[in-house]
């Protein structure tokens, strides 16, 4: 494999900045209470102003390259990003690579701070979900010298490498796909809308299909807790009789569109003839539902762990090779939860 430089601020660099020597500089950042408060202060600017990470393993030898990869996501509870994040592992480990694991709940403080301790360690490529980041987060990342590879959405980013989806038009086609099968007036069910940027983009998409046909988009934003199971089905009746007529639901995630089954089926409502349910993730467990299976939207994860584990492999073989922009596509699964288009 090609040697390559990983880090490209240096901590020359920051002594320069805060005018002091580089071994003060090192000190500070392997003992910060042996250098003066002072010292100290001026030191950190430099470190944020600079987009400094510190490499941990420059410190103990030098040359070779690292053995480990890295893939920050929003969750490992969902089924969608665990399948995507255990086939690249597999991948990966196959060619030498251990790949290391981080997940942030939605929170771009602790993203920060997770993606700062793994660049301390000059991983082979690391994987980010998503467009959006702290500036503080992106300048670290351009800074380090680390291929950085985009996953989960391809509409929006600054990054040359990126493979996913365009969460935009999923949430344009699943509006139009419950019109087009009988809907009059269909909603978006969601949790911690506030934190989940996808899922906003999504809404985006939905709500620009059902203005171009006169109609008002409808959002629902589950109270976020333990148990979505619960907090989905206890919301179902309450937004049905407030929402008289609403007839189609398009959930973010198959876990909220499953719950709103059962809560559906439990209080004898048809669906799919007096409600229809749009799931997305296209759960395993999905296809086989009873009495009705789930209709969802396909992401294609296998190709997305694929196309992804093949560019981190690439990206960490040829210093010359910045990735590329892969739209892996989606599909909606038509089955028993939604009427079939006319």
């Amino acid at each position: 494999m090609r040697q390559r430089s990983r880090q490209i601020v240096k901590l020359d660099d920051v002594a320069q900045r805060a005018g002091v020597s580089p071994s003060t500089v090192s000190l500070y950042i392997r003992q910060p209470e042996r250098v003066s408060e002072k010292t100290g202060k001026k030191i950190q600017t430099a470190i944020d102003a600079l987009g400094y990470v510190h490499n941990k393993i420059a410190s103990q030898f030098t040359g070779g390259q690292s053995s480990n990869m890295a893939v920050v996501l929003p969750s490992l509870a969902n089924t969608f990003f665990s399948h995507v994040v255990q086939r690249i592992e597999s991948t990966v480990s196959a060619h030498g690579f251990q790949l290391s694991i981080a997940s942030h709940d939605h929170s771009l403080d602790k993203e920060e701070e997770q993606i700062r301790s793994i660049l301390q360690w000059s991983p082979a490529v690391i994987a980010i979900a998503g467009a959006d980041h702290k500036p503080s987060t992106l300048k670290m990342l351009h800074n380090s010298g680390v291929p950085v590879i985009q996953m989960w959405q391809v509409d929006g980013g600054t990054f040359a490498a990126q493979v996913g989806n365009d969460h935009e038009k999923i949430g344009y086609a699943a509006a139009c796909y419950l019109l087009e099968t009988g809907c009059s007036k269909p909603a978006y069910f969601t949790t911690r809308f506030k934190d989940d940027i996808r899922a906003r983009i999504r809404y985006a998409g939905f709500c620009r299909a059902l203005e171009e046909r006169g109609k008002t988009p409808l959002l629902v934003d589950i109270p976020s807790g333990d148990n979505i199971w619960q907090g989905s089905r206890e919301i179902l009746m309450k937004t049905l009789v407030k929402e008289r007529g609403l007839d189609g639901i398009f959930c973010t995630s198959d876990s909220i569109a499953t719950a709103l089954l059962m809560e559906a089926q439990a209080r004898g409502i048809s669906v799919p003839d007096q409600l229809s349910i749009l799931g997305y993730g296209d759960f395993p467990s999905s296809a086989w539902l009873s009495p009705v299976t789930l209709s969802s939207v396909n992401l294609n994860a296998d190709e997305m762990a694929v196309r992804t584990a093949e560019m981190m492999l690439k990206m960490s073989n040829e210093r010359t090779y910045k990735g590329e922009v892969v739209d892996i596509g989606f599909e909606i699964m038509p089955r028993g939860s939604t009427r079939l288009p006319f």
